[in-house]
Parts: structure tokens; sequence; C-alpha cells
């Protein structure tokens, strides 16, 4: 049998959403919403960390059902920053649901992804193990690279 035409064996690659951090416009003074499923844990003043001060706020909500933590940054500081910043931090053991991204979209107009993580769990009959990942993995930032041809995802360069 050709290669072509052999079944395929199926591994077990487990892929969940881990990470997501998106801007948001909001009207001028809105404060973030109460959202469903979670519970405000603090709104407080956010120092500043560098020279450029960001937003003076940030709303942290933590999940009623698991462990999944919203923080919500506003009142921003420099104009050219959007109103709202947004980051989404996923249960280790579920990964953010369609469900959860969808209650903090549900609120943004005029959004844009900043980040998006993904975690990637591999089973041991892949055969993806440390030193597999050491000897074969690149990591660094992604980018798109557009050709006359083709427009292609690089990893790590």
């Amino acid at each position: 049998m050709s290669k072509a035409k052999q079944p395929r064996r199926r591994h077990n690659i487990h892929v969940q959403v881990d990470r997501v951090q998106l801007v948001s416009w909001a009207p001028s003074g809105r404060k973030p919403p109460d959202l469903e499923g979670f519970k405000v844990i603090r709104d407080s003043f956010v120092r500043s960390q560098t020279n450029i001060k960001t937003y003076a706020r940030c709303r942290q909500y933590r999940s009623m059902t698991n462990d999944t933590k919203i923080y919500w940054q506003y009142e921003r500081q420099k104009g050219w920053l959007k109103p709202w910043k947004i980051t989404m931090v996923a249960d280790d053991n579920t990964g953010l649901s369609y469900d959860e991204i969808d209650i903090v979209l549900s609120h943004c107009r005029f959004y844009r992804f900043l980040i998006v993580e993904v975690a990637i769990d591999f089973s041991p009959s892949t055969g993806v193990n440390k030193e597999f990942v050491r000897r074969h993995a690149v990591f660094g930032k992604s980018r798109r690279v557009h050709t006359r041809k083709e427009s292609r995802l690089v990893l790590g360069r």
C-alpha cells in the first residue's frame, strides 16, 4: 500500500486557548460591566511600572465555575490607547471556552486581538517529549510573511 493510501494513526493531542488579550473602544468614562458567571474580586488603582502611564484602573474578575481570571484595564492615561485593555487567563484544566470569550466580547465594540495564546499537550504516544522539543522547537513571535505568490505564517524569526 502506498504511503498516501495508508490509514493515518491518531495521536492524542489536546489544544486549548490559554490566554487572550484584546483592546476595545468604549464610550468615554464607561466602567467595565458586570459579567455573567464571573464575580468582581477587586477594582483597584494601577501603579505605573514604566515611564509611560497606560491605564489608571484594573478590575479583576474570577469565574464562579473554574479558575478563569479576567483583568479589565480602563481609564486610559494616554489618548492613543484604546479605552479598554482586557486580558483573559484560562483555568489550566479547561482552557478558555467560547462562551467565556463571548461574554467579554459581547460588551466590546471595535475590538482587536493583541494576543491569542494556545496550549498544546501531546500524549506520550506522539513521541513528542522534552528532548524532542529541545531539538526541534523554535520559539518566538509569529509574523505573517507576504510574497507575490503566497502568504504564510513564520514562527520564531
